[in-house]
């Protein structure tokens, strides 16, 4: 049963209040609308760059070689390896998750953070800035944790996420000596220069003065985290989203032999961070037609353009609905969860009885 909600009449601040709504005029609603398509216009604009990408590979690559290759694409292999690969890839999300949160978060257990993984992919499939933000939120409504911790934590996830990709992509260009492409020194060379910046970038947060205008740096929640994280915590999530992405290089040396093409193992372990790490570019949604076009540089030297356009909008099409069927799965778990944790909150006041 839910309670009525009672208004004093004789309530001056509750006159107040509803006065104030009363009173707004054409030109708030006006702000409020303009303010409301803006959103959607931010939220629609990577669809459309990923969309326009697309449609300019497409019309360079003309489109019935693109359904040849479709056709003659072995879906007995895709689809098994395409399934076991988003079991394994999942499990390994979950454990990194929970790897990084069963520290600061207090009780949480490994089914926990798959829950909240979990629901985070079907906003993650919109834009990835609004998943992470609703680990966040799940977060503050699940296990009570303060939005600003929350999102440092997710700031620390997402370092140690670049990191791994470039150790991964660095190593993969150093072991890939029999590549044929002339492009292994410079992604080598422009990885080492990223991650050198980005390790220097830490330890000077570390060695900084606590006076003044540094001090209140230092003291930021969304800094304190990188000052007071050991180095064994930035190796140990380092070393397991290495493996969260190891899936994915395993992924690849598979499924693009459903497509006609045979990439060596060795080559993959180089490209497939730098195609993750571009991926990351929040130019386009999903990496919607930047993904495209990073393989179909990097994979020119194993295949016709058709065959790597048709792997590559395979993939991402694959990627975006189990993602999105996994994802709402997982959301109606924890609304419930939420739900019920606020009617136990409630009945605990004495609000409901």
């Amino acid at each position: 049963m839910i309670p009525a909600i009672k208004f004093n009449k004789d309530d001056p601040a509750g006159r107040k209040s509803f006065a104030n709504n009363k009173q707004i005029g054409p030109e708030s609603e006006i702000m409020l609308l303009a303010k409301t398509g803006s959103t959607y216009i931010k939220r629609l604009f990577p669809w459309l760059v990923g969309a326009g990408i697309l449609a300019y590979l497409i019309w360079r690559i003309e489109i019935n070689p693109l359904l040849d290759a479709l056709s003659h694409a072995d879906v007995a292999l895709y689809v098994p390896v395409l399934i076991a690969f988003m079991v394994v890839n999942f499990l390994a999300d979950a454990q990194n998750m929970h790897a990084l949160l069963k520290g600061p978060v207090d009780g949480i257990t490994f089914y926990d953070s798959m829950i909240i993984r979990g629901a985070s992919y079907l906003l993650m499939i919109i834009d990835y800035t609004l998943g992470m933000g609703s680990i966040v939120y799940y977060l503050k409504k699940y296990k009570n944790l303060p939005l600003f911790q929350g999102t440092g934590l997710m700031l620390f996830l997402s370092y140690t996420t670049h990191i791994s990709l470039l150790i991964m992509a660095i190593t993969g260009s150093v072991l890939a000596v029999d590549s044929q492409s002339s492009w292994l020194r410079q992604i080598t060379m422009a990885c080492a220069s990223v991650l050198a910046i980005a390790i220097l970038l830490i330890m000077l947060y570390k060695i900084l003065p606590d006076k003044g205008f540094l001090k209140k740096i230092k003291q930021s929640v969304f800094v304190k985290i990188f000052i007071e994280s050991p180095a064994r915590m930035y190796i140990i999530n380092t070393l397991y989203r290495c493996g969260f992405y190891f899936t994915f290089i395993l992924f690849f040396y598979v499924a693009v032999k459903a497509f006609n093409m045979d990439i060596p193992f060795m080559s993959l372990m180089a490209y497939v961070p730098v195609i993750l790490l571009i991926i990351s570019i929040p130019i386009s949604a999903f990496g919607l037609g930047t993904s495209q076009a990073a393989m179909l540089f990097l994979f020119k030297d194993y295949g016709a353009p058709a065959q790597i356009m048709a792997f590559s909008l395979t993939y991402s099409a694959s990627m975006i609905v189990l993602r999105g069927i996994l994802g709402a799965f997982y959301y109606s778990i924890i609304t419930k969860r939420i739900s019920f944790n606020k009617y136990k909150a409630s009945f605990l006041r004495g609000e409901i009885s």
